[in-house]
């Protein structure tokens, strides 16, 4: 049985949303679309209006015809700034923005020579931001991290992560916010991309699409530091970014990977050839082969409308796009034509460190589940960690 408490919550959270999705809607109109009495709404709006989140903007008309015109609501991206971090195993991305998305500031921090404690150069990265947001005059209220690896996202723990030599499960958000004193999201980097999409760009029907993650990496390698890829997938279903039951959804290994030829690689190529990447055209475009061969399975095996290409192999969107696009329709069984988007990352770099500031403020405009049981602090939850009641 629901609470009133998490009633509240849960009605609070569903406005917020609300409000989000659709600009400018008047408070009748929200009430009504959402099926809540007006007092209701009336309550959980001036909270929001209280605490700055939510502004009054213009004048709106619901429904054409004669009548006076209501005040409209809105988001109001300044409320806060969310810090994204993209963690490699020499250096750090980060992202500073506001809740639309807009890029406050961002930068690169490089790991010192045999320094690998992480969680001090995420400390550093966000001493760094909060110096940039203090100077104009606003708050950082969240912390998104996104790297390669297996992670679980409701616990904050890193489970695996070969690049970062992680073997044993580490409660990353639990030392963070011990430190920083603000909410932290973990989240694998190829999800993050998938999360950035979500909150920044997600305004079409496209709730079933992959992103591809691939990047130029340094790599070490029989003790040898030389270059190689890294690619990952994500996969939103339904609108839901999709973990899999032991959090492995996306980890990636070509169909065409030869087990029985010694190779780190991801695909077929040998460590010799991964050397000379991205220089080698040759092999660069074996490797978008690959891409292809396998992303074309699964788009249409799973029936994706959209493929969002992110990281570095978004500088390559001629290439790329033909490859996929031959591919997709070469493996579709029917003779009618298999319709699906390719799309690329406007976020170049910072695609990975974008997403997990997008993590962040999807979690904050997210509805907490019907249950007594808070399995994740999601929604009007999470705003009242960032932003205690003004009243």
């Amino acid at each position: 049985m629901l609470t009133t408490m998490r009633l509240y919550q849960i009605n609070s959270s569903r406005i917020l949303q609300h409000i989000r999705k659709n600009r400018g809607k008047s408070r009748i109109a929200v009430s009504e679309e959402l099926g809540l009495d007006r007092s209701t709404l009336t309550k959980v709006v001036r909270d929001l209006i209280a605490r700055n989140l939510v502004r009054t903007t213009g004048k709106y008309r619901g429904k054409p015809g004669v009548g006076r015109m209501a005040t409209g609501l809105e988001i109001n991206p300044d409320f806060t700034l969310v810090l994204g971090i993209e963690a490699q195993p020499r250096f750090c991305r980060w992202a500073l923005v506001n809740l639309d998305g807009t890029s406050v500031s961002s930068g690169t921090h490089e790991y010192t020579a045999g320094n690998d404690d992480l969680c001090a150069h995420v400390q550093e990265i966000y001493q760094e931001a909060l110096q940039n947001a203090q100077d104009k005059k606003l708050t950082i209220s969240g912390l998104g991290i996104g790297l390669s690896g297996i992670v679980d996202p409701y616990n904050g723990v890193i489970l695996n992560s070969n690049p970062l030599s992680i073997t044993s499960p580490w409660p990353i958000r639990t030392i963070l916010e011990a430190k920083l004193g603000i909410p932290v999201f973990v989240e694998n980097d190829a999800n993050c991309c998938c999360w950035g999409e979500l909150a920044f760009r997600s305004n079409g029907p496209s709730r079933n699409f992959l992103a591809f993650l691939g990047e130029f990496r340094n790599v070490d390698i029989g003790k040898n530091k030389i270059n190689g890829t890294a690619f990952g997938i994500g996969l939103v279903i339904r609108g839901n970014v999709f973990h899999g039951d032991t959090f492995t959804a996306g980890e990636f290994r070509s169909l065409l990977y030869d087990h029985t030829k010694p190779g780190n690689s991801q695909f077929s190529i040998s460590d010799q050839e991964a050397m000379r990447l991205p220089g080698d055209t040759g092999v660069l475009e074996r490797v978008f082969d690959e891409v292809a061969y396998n992303g074309s399975l699964l788009v249409n095996c799973l029936d994706m409308n959209k493929v969002v290409i992110a990281g570095d192999f978004a500088a390559y969107p001629e290439l790329l796009q033909k490859k996929l696009e031959q591919a997709i329709q070469s493996n579709w069984i029917y003779t009618t034509k298999k319709e699906c988007a390719i799309e690329f990352s406007p976020d170049g770099p910072l695609a990975v460190a974008m997403g997990a500031a997008g993590l962040f403020i999807e979690k904050l405009f997210s509805v907490p589940d019907m249950t007594d049981h808070i399995d994740e602090a999601v929604g009007y939850i999470l705003l009242e960690r960032i932003s205690p009641s003004p009243t």
